[in-house]
């Protein structure tokens, strides 16, 4: 929401109390006393009778802090029910793939024969000696279920994402965490994670020595002495992000073509000279890329080099047929659709004011009581979500309005960076940076017998530039018409 703010797309924020604003009182009151008045943001909480455009209530204050204050209580109430249900050998979360609540008693769980099933083949498949990462790619090839999508499937709880892009994309993270499971053994683990404070949204690891461990609590999927082999397996290791890791200076600059992934940098250890960067999405074998994407950093290296030093020589001897290239490649379409857009953002800008009038008119039938409290949350939603999309096309389309005579400026501002590197020797990060904001990388394709691999350099400030190639002769000529002469350039 913040971000929504301070991009200027909400110009009336509507709730139904203060309190959902938030339990906080010190950054509630920051936003409605510093942000929402900064940014033009009207703020309507229905059922507290607040409205900015009608003043300033001095009694908004005392009520957020009894939000928080009713927020701290109910925390603390919380805190007591679970000690009390884990007093009497109740698990506390919500049951796991393979189990599910007793209908006859809530507070227990009894084994879902068709979940425990997964969790028997996940337990099998281990004990064979299969990793991980095969066991997530097995389940995920036999179209096996996510936990979260089974559980939705079944009507055992909501799904957790609306829009899943794999309802079977199983992960090496999902398997171990069942894999390392006790309540699969009929064991109740509570309080393995905790809270610092009501405020935090966030839960962390509790030391191990604190869990509340009740044996033999609900009936077992998997036997013990198979669990107990299973942990075995993993041994002492903990997963731990290295420390050190080596990187090279074209990271976080590469994309992928089909699914817009970083690519990530490898290496093979028994060839030291074999360094390249693949798409993340196909080498996790994830689904969500069905190619690799593979460039070696030595063909990368000097496909690069050789593209920046080109552009840079041009830009350094013809400067005003490389402004005019830039302008010309990247906006003809601007200019040809210049009245077009200045038109539609017109429209949009006369709809944006409709929609501020119909959510006032709206706010006050709800406070005449000629709209039920119902009718006027549907409505109001409509215009604010209207209103929502409205805001960010206007803004994309006021940045493609005024992007030509923009962009002169940023041609010029790529001037200053060139003049910085007049001779590039050698790559660095600090250069790549400073010139490159992204490098699409494409799949290599067979081409009347020929593999050819697209690599799109974009700039930073210009985007995409395709500069004239001259022989000897040819650049002598063109130099003489429209280069400078180091005289001319100091003049200038």
């Amino acid at each position: 929401m913040f971000k929504m703010i301070e991009f200027e797309q909400v110009a009336t924020l509507i709730v139904k109390d203060m309190s959902h604003l938030g339990r906080n009182y010190i950054e509630v009151g920051q936003l409605t006393e510093t942000i929402l008045p900064m940014h033009d943001v009207r703020l309507i909480a229905v059922n507290d009778g607040v409205d900015s455009d009608k003043g300033e209530d001095d009694f908004t204050p005392f009520r957020n802090i009894m939000n928080e204050w009713y927020a701290k209580d109910m925390s603390c109430k919380m805190r007591s029910t679970l000690k009390i249900k884990n007093s009497q050998g109740y698990a506390i979360g919500r049951p796991p793939l393979g189990y599910v609540y007793d209908e006859m008693d809530k507070k227990r769980w009894v084994v879902d024969e068709e979940g425990a099933q997964i969790i028997e083949k996940i337990y099998n498949l281990r004990k064979q000696g299969e990793s991980t990462v095969k066991i997530a790619k097995l389940l995920k090839y036999e179209k096996i279920l996510i936990p979260s999508m089974y559980a939705a499937k079944k009507g055992y709880r909501k799904p957790s994402i609306k829009n899943p892009r794999n309802e079977y994309l199983w992960t090496v993270e999902m398997v171990r965490k069942i894999l390392m499971n006790q309540s699969y053994v009929g064991d109740v683990v509570n309080f393995k994670t905790y809270s610092k404070s009501f405020k935090l949204k966030g839960r962390i690891d509790n030391d191990r020595e604190n869990w509340q461990i009740h044996k033999d609590v609900h009936e077992p999927i998997i036997s013990r002495e198979l669990f107990e082999e299973i942990q075995k397996s993993f041994g002492d290791v903990k997963y731990r992000k290295p420390k050190n890791i080596e990187k090279n200076i074209f990271a976080g600059l590469l994309k992928c073509s089909d699914c817009g992934a970083n690519l990530n940098y490898k290496f093979t250890h028994d060839n030291p000279d074999n360094h390249y960067f693949s798409c993340r999405n196909q080498r996790a074998q994830n689904g969500l890329c069905k190619k690799t994407h593979h460039i070696r950093v030595d063909v990368l290296t000097h496909l690069v080099k050789n593209d920046i030093s080109n552009i840079v020589q041009f830009a350094t001897e013809f400067e005003d047929e490389f402004v005019k290239i830039v302008v010309d490649e990247n906006y003809k379409w601007i200019q040809a659709t210049q009245k077009k857009n200045l038109e539609s953002l017109n429209k949009m800008l006369a709809r944006d004011k409709e929609l501020d009038t119909l959510c006032e008119k709206v706010f006050e039938e709800k406070i005449l009581g000629n709209l039920s409290e119902d009718r006027f949350l549907k409505l109001s939603q409509k215009y604010e979500d209207e209103q929502f999309e409205l805001k960010a096309q206007i803004k994309y389309m006021k940045k493609v309005v005024a992007e030509e005579k923009a962009h002169e400026l940023n041609a010029d501002g790529f001037l200053k960076i060139v003049r910085k590197y007049s001779n590039i020797e050698e790559l660095t990060t600090e250069l790549l940076h400073e010139f490159i904001d992204k490098i699409i990388v494409h799949h290599k394709e067979k081409v009347f017998g020929e593999t050819i691999q697209r690599v799109e350099i974009y700039y930073k400030m210009i985007g995409q530039v395709q500069i004239p190639k001259f022989s000897r002769p040819e650049k002598d000529s063109y130099k003489k018409s429209f280069g400078r002469t180091k005289k001319e350039q100091i003049a200038c």
